[in-house]
């Protein structure tokens, strides 16, 4: 609390700090965004070899 008369100033700190927030969050917000795809693209690349590799069912064993 502030004496009477006295008058709080806001402190300019925060004003500074916002252009290198903003930046930062939008570096972090593109890594995370290509990590996502990357590990999707992986995922399908693998069920794909996984499919490619996976045995026939041979039809003349099932008659």
């Amino acid at each position: 609390m502030t004496p009477a008369g006295e008058q709080l100033l806001a402190h300019h700190v925060a004003l500074l700090a916002i252009p290198a927030i903003v930046p930062a969050i939008v570096v972090v917000g593109v890594v995370l965004y290509i990590a996502r795809k990357d590990r999707l693209d992986e995922r399908a690349e693998r069920e794909l070899i996984e499919r490619a590799f996976e045995p026939e069912p041979d039809t003349k064993e099932n008659e």
